[in-house]
């Protein structure tokens, strides 16, 4: 089970067909109070800190910060958020310079949200993109006419990304690699019906990447 809104009736199906016999495995996205065998993929709560922590020693305390999450039903955006605002909290950001949007990983919801949140406050310094759709943020920013004036971290390393950091549009991207995740998904499966090997929980290392370390990354 690949990205998956974390809602009950998807989490009792899964729990049925686990019951059932039919082994569960997540990857990329979690969800809570699933009875899968196990989860592969990043400590989402750690990546957000760390999110947090290249926005605080990119920012000051007192400034502005746009955060932006696809779906609060996607427990990854949600987990990333914690982990994000927990950070900036240990390091003396205050949750009142904190504005947060929703934009359900719609490119063209995304540029509408956050320019309307660029003209409602001039004064944001930061956009942490916990979800998708960065490359809308990006157009945002583009046309209120201050790119390089804010700093945008993002999630996930994708073409657009790459081509995002290496025009200096986006300042960093945590990245994950779903294809390893989805073929280690589909071995732990195999292990188990084959050999019964239960499975562990699989969490790989978190990659900070910027426009000087992205050669060869894709």
């Amino acid at each position: 089970m690949g990205i998956s809104r974390n809602v009950l009736p998807i989490v009792s199906k899964l729990n049925a067909l686990q019951d059932g016999g039919v082994p569960v495995v997540t990857f990329s996205s979690d969800l809570q109070d699933c009875n899968r065998l196990c989860f592969i993929g990043q400590d989402l709560v750690r990546g957000g800190r760390v999110a947090g922590e290249l926005m605080s020693k990119s920012l000051l305390p007192n400034d502005h910060l746009l955060i932006a999450i696809g779906n609060p039903e996607f427990q990854a955006h949600r987990l990333r958020l914690q982990g994000f605002c927990e950070r900036l909290y240990e390091n003396g950001f205050h949750g009142n310079a904190l504005r947060l949007i929703e934009t359900y990983n719609d490119y063209a919801l995304t540029c509408q949200k956050v320019s309307a949140a660029l003209a409602a406050d001039p004064s944001i310094q930061g956009i942490y993109m916990a979800n998708h759709s960065v490359s809308g943020c990006a157009e945002a920013v583009r046309n209120a006419g201050i790119c390089g004036r804010i700093c945008i971290i993002s999630h996930d390393l994708t073409i657009e990304t790459q081509r995002l950091l290496q025009q200096g549009e986006i300042d960093f991207t945590i990245a994950q690699n779903l294809y390893q995740q989805s073929y280690r998904a589909l071995i732990v499966l195999q292990e188990y019906l084959q050999k019964h090997i239960i499975p562990q929980q699989e969490i790989p290392l978190i990659d900070i990447i910027c426009a000087e370390n992205i050669i060869g990354r894709i």
